[in-house]
C-alpha cells in the first residue's frame, strides 16, 4: 500500500507540475514589432521602404500565420483583460511622414492589415497650417489626415512627441547637462501634453502610447509619461517582446526591429529570426 500511495503521488506531483507548466507557458505569447519610417518609390535606405516591399512583407506575414495587431491589444493582454492571437505581429511607423498615408494606407486597406503609427506634433502642425503637405518625399501628416486614419481603424496612432524629435538643444526627450529633474519633468510634460491637447481638440481623441524619439529614456522620463496616461512605451532596442498575460513589466521597454529598405523580405525575416 505505500509503494502504491508513493507511486500515485509521484504521478500526481509530475502532472501537475507539468499541467502548470503547460498552462503558464500559453500565457507568454512571443510579439514581434516591425519599424518602419518612409514608404516611398523615389529612394531606399534604413529607413526608407519601398511600397512593394511592405506589400511583400504582408504576404510573409500571412502566409507564415501571422495576425496584426495595435499596441493597445498589448497592452490589454499584459493587463490580463484581453487574449492575443496565437502569432500576433506589430507594424509600427514613426515620425507621420505623408507618405504613409499616400502608400501604406491603400496597401492596409487592401491587405486587412492593422498599424501602428507615432506622430511629431510640430512637423504634422506645419503641414496643415502651410499647405505645404501632399508631396510624398518630404510632407508630414495633417491633423484631418490623422483623425482620418485613427477613424479607419487601420492605424493606432501614438505620440512621439510635439517638438521634442531633434538632437538639440536635447537629444530626443533626454535630460540636459545641469537640467533639474524638476525642470526636466516640467519641460517634458508641456511638449508631450500639447501633442495630446492638439490630437484631442484636432482629431478627437487621445493616445496611451508613446515611442521615445531616437530610442532615448530613463527612469525619470517613464515615470513622468506614466503620470500623464501612458501605458506603453516603444523603444529603438531590437528584439522580440515576450509578453506575459496579467504582467504590464514588458510594457516600459518594447522592442522593435528597424525595417531597412536595403533588404529585401526574405533577408529581413531571416534577421528577424536570429533574436
Amino acid at each position: 500500500m505505500k509503494k502504491f500511495l508513493a507511486c500515485l503521488l509521484c504521478l500526481f506531483f509530475c502532472f501537475g507540475v507539468m499541467g502548470v507548466g503547460t498552462s503558464q507557458a500559453e500565457e507568454v505569447v512571443e510579439v514581434p514589432i516591425i519599424m518602419y519610417h518612409s514608404i516611398l518609390k523615389s529612394k531606399k535606405g534604413m529607413y526608407s521602404v519601398h511600397p512593394s516591399l511592405l506589400r511583400e512583407d504582408i504576404h510573409y506575414l500571412k502566409s507564415h500565420g501571422y495576425q496584426s495587431v495595435f499596441i493597445k491589444d498589448l497592452v490589454a493582454y499584459c493587463e490580463g483583460k484581453d487574449d492575443l492571437p496565437e502569432k500576433p505581429v506589430v507594424l509600427s511607423f514613426d515620425d507621420g511622414h505623408y507618405n504613409n498615408y499616400y502608400y501604406a494606407y491603400p496597401i492596409l486597406k487592401e491587405e486587412n492589415f492593422k498599424a501602428n503609427l507615432n506622430v511629431v506634433g510640430c512637423y504634422c502642425n506645419f503641414s496643415t497650417t502651410s499647405g505645404d503637405s501632399d508631396n510624398p518625399n518630404y510632407s508630414y501628416l495633417t491633423w484631418s489626415e490623422i483623425k482620418e486614419l485613427h477613424d479607419s481603424n487601420i492605424f493606432e496612432i501614438g505620440n512621439h512627441t510635439y517638438k521634442m524629435h531633434s538632437f538639440k538643444p536635447r537629444y530626443g526627450i533626454a535630460q540636459k547637462a545641469g537640467e533639474s529633474d524638476e525642470d526636466y519633468t516640467e519641460a517634458l510634460k508641456a511638449d508631450v501634453l500639447k501633442l495630446e491637447y492638439k490630437l484631442m481638440v484636432d482629431c478627437g481623441f487621445r493616445t496611451e502610447v508613446f515611442a521615445y524619439p531616437f530610442g532615448r529614456y530613463s527612469t525619470l522620463s517613464e515615470k513622468v509619461l506614466r503620470e500623464l496616461g501612458f501605458k506603453a512605451f516603444l523603444t529603438c532596442n531590437e528584439g522580440i517582446n515576450k509578453l506575459e498575460k496579467g504582467d504590464t513589466k514588458a510594457l516600459s521597454h518594447l522592442k522593435r526591429v528597424n525595417r531597412s529598405g536595403n533588404l529585401t523580405t526574405y533577408q529581413f525575416f531571416q534577421k528577424l529570426k536570429s533574436f
